[in-house]
């Protein structure tokens, strides 16, 4: 069965959150490297930018959530594919109204069984129901009122 493009975008979208946060390179370095070693349309190229490029822009208040969701947990020893999923899928509840959060939570939980084993699915799906239950992100009118402009 052929992968969804949103799901591609999100698979696109996490390697390049991965590459960043290990190697500190400039966002669109990242982004062209990565998205050069993927093949995929305009549009899930387009909506795989703005989704690393919205969990970059918005990482502060991204990480406080993680970290306040996560509060028997030391964020230093979460996982670097924990992590980045749950910064992957936050964005995306907060700043994505557009996709419902349950969707959003399900894809994350799949992409976690793919790339980060089972044991991490109950976390990722605990921490991220917690955020979704919040609402919106601290700080924003409403849901998708802080997203970052698209360069091309």
């Amino acid at each position: 069965m052929p992968m969804s493009r949103r799901r591609q975008g999100r698979e696109l979208a996490l390697g390049c959150l991965y590459a960043h946060f290990s190697t500190g390179e400039p966002v669109e370095t990242v982004f062209a490297g990565q998205a050069g070693r993927m093949s995929c349309d305009a549009a899930t190229e387009s909506y795989a930018r703005r989704l690393f490029l919205t969990a970059v822009t918005q990482g502060e208040t991204i990480d406080r959530a993680i970290r306040e969701g996560a509060a028997n947990w030391d964020f230093a020893r979460i996982g670097h594919v924990e992590k980045n999923l749950l910064r992957l899928a936050i964005a995306e509840l907060w700043f994505f109204p557009e996709t419902p959060g349950k969707v959003v939570i399900n894809e994350a939980v799949e992409l976690a069984r793919d790339y980060a084993g089972e044991e991490s699915c109950s976390f990722i799906n605990a921490l991220l129901d917690r955020v979704y239950k919040q609402g919106t992100a601290p700080g924003t009118a409403k849901p998708g009122a802080a997203l970052p402009e698209q360069t091309e």
